[in-house]
């Protein structure tokens, strides 16, 4: 910590004499359209002293880590027009795109706050699960993202959601020593169409290997 607040502290000396200019970039997407269903966020976070930024993702936010001035993520757009934001040592960059992709009745996204191994776990009203060893299911779900290395985002999609109670379930993935960890966990129906709704849950885990129910939702069969 002392290290890091001391290249803080000099980064604060140079920019301010004009020796040294720090970059936060989004270099990928530049704009313009895409009709890509995944799509690839790339950019530049030259502050020193950080190892993690924030992305924030039409309105929600999420961690991502830096690497060699670095960072790369995966995300699901939203249909229609979708905006990114990257804050970083207090500068900041944005891009907006439009995204003509096929429209998802459900997303659920999860993000968590440290570099751990976190999995969701979405279970449909006939009871299959979708989650990394089973990314497709029958009903159309599907585990677009799937991420390792920590913080996320891990993101379900179905694009005609089959009426019923759904399920999400979280396992803390990691072994040994593993932080208490933050998640956020996001329920996202009908996007970027007028039936818009989201649902925000928030949940700390810290045992690791422990599976946590985190949330469940409806889907009526008039809609």
């Amino acid at each position: 910590m002392k290290n890091k607040l001391i290249l803080i502290f000099c980064f604060i000396i140079l920019a301010s004499t004009g020796l040294y200019a720090a970059e936060v970039r989004i270099t990928s997407p530049k704009g313009g359209y895409t009709s890509e269903r995944i799509q690839k966020i790339e950019g530049i976070v030259d502050v020193p002293g950080l190892t993690r930024a924030t992305l924030v993702i039409n309105g929600i936010p999420q961690t991502i880590p830096i690497s060699n001035k670095r960072f790369s993520i995966n995300i699901v757009p939203a249909p229609g027009n979708n905006l990114v934001e990257l804050q970083a040592g207090g500068l900041n960059s944005r891009v907006s795109f439009f995204a003509k992709v096929p429209g998802r009745d459900i997303k659920v996204l999860l993000t968590w706050d440290t570099p751990t191994d976190v999995d969701l776990w979405v279970i449909d009203p006939k009871g299959d699960k979708c989650y990394y060893a089973n990314p497709s299911i029958p009903s159309g779900g599907n585990l677009d993202t799937d991420v390792t290395t920590g913080y996320g985002p891990e993101t379900f999609t179905m694009a005609k959601a089959m009426p019923g109670k759904y399920s999400v379930q979280v396992q803390y993935y990691s072994s040994g020593d593993a932080p208490a960890t933050r998640v956020k966990l996001y329920v996202i129906m009908y996007e970027g169409t007028p039936k818009e709704q989201r649902k925000e849950f928030s949940f700390v885990m810290t045992m690791p290997y422990q599976v946590y129910h985190i949330a469940e939702f409806n889907i009526d069969a008039d809609e």
